[in-house]
């Protein structure tokens, strides 16, 4: 390399002139930009753009299941021949226990007595009627059944779902006696509230009163809560949802009893005790 060539003037790649212009046009942009923010400044500030959101949803809380109550599933796929049906498939039910079925799969089913569609004692026993997905059957229940009794049943749609359950004796501490139900939902003015509502005992039987609802209830004999004489034949005090108690006939003359709810007073019903 010569000389000469180390002398040369650097090349200047741009003019005052031309950066002049390239900072009138930034400027221009950032005035006209300016322009058009600061008169909605405050709208945009108080209105920011939406921001999406993951949401998590949590399960439904669990229903505990009723007191002396057995649960026999309906599996989801059941109604595929060959896949696993009801669950389970041969279930022990003590005497006096009222079964639901949990339809868990997405097709309708029943469980209805009987070896299938052409025993003529088809549904003597029981029949749930039809059960939707994802919905429960109403009780059956199991006193007028007898002890030992192995009990064939299967499903009217789908008649190769097939099971059986043996009623066994009942539980430790179950109630001889009969029973009054405290209805889920009783507590609503007008909704059906004690099953059955009116009961017939006799002198001596000990009744059991079990609370399906989620609230607390009571079974309280007297015409209402201004009734001078409430609660001297019977009264259970407080019975809390899910929970049980017992009224004792005992020392209770034969004759006709109302009885209501201290909590709910609208909610009434008779025992006949004969």
């Amino acid at each position: 390399m010569s000389h000469d060539e180390h002398d040369k003037d650097p090349v200047i790649l741009t003019s005052g002139r031309r950066m002049g212009k390239g900072l009138i046009i930034v400027i221009a942009t950032l005035a006209v930009g300016a322009g058009i923010i600061v008169p909605f400044f405050d709208q945009m500030y108080s209105t920011p753009p939406p921001v999406t959101q993951i949401r998590t949803e949590r399960p439904p809380p669990e229903t505990p299941p009723e007191a002396g109550t057995t649960t026999i599933a309906i599996l989801q796929g059941a109604a595929t021949q060959g896949s696993p049906d009801y669950d389970p498939d041969e279930a022990t039910v003590p005497l006096g226990n009222r079964i639901v079925w949990d339809n868990q799969d997405t097709v309708p089913h029943t469980a209805t007595s009987g070896a299938d569609g052409s025993d003529p004692a088809m549904g003597d026993l029981f029949d749930t009627n039809i059960i939707m997905g994802g919905e429960q059957s109403e009780p059956i229940e199991t006193e007028g059944m007898a002890e030992g009794a192995v009990i064939e049943y299967f499903c009217t749609l789908h008649p190769y779902m097939t099971s059986v359950l043996t009623i066994i004796a009942a539980e430790e501490g179950a109630a001889a006696g009969p029973t009054i139900n405290i209805l889920q939902g009783s507590s609503a003015q007008g909704s059906d509230d004690y099953d059955p509502d009116l009961l017939t005992a006799n002198v001596g039987d000990e009744v059991s009163v079990v609370n399906q609802d989620t609230v607390p209830h009571t079974v309280t004999s007297g015409t209402g809560p201004t009734d001078a004489n409430r609660g001297t034949a019977f009264d259970t005090n407080i019975i809390n949802g899910g929970e049980s108690a017992t009224i004792s006939l005992a020392e209770v003359d034969a004759g006709e009893y109302g009885y209501f709810c201290i909590v709910h007073p609208y909610m009434t019903g008779t025992i006949t005790v004969e």
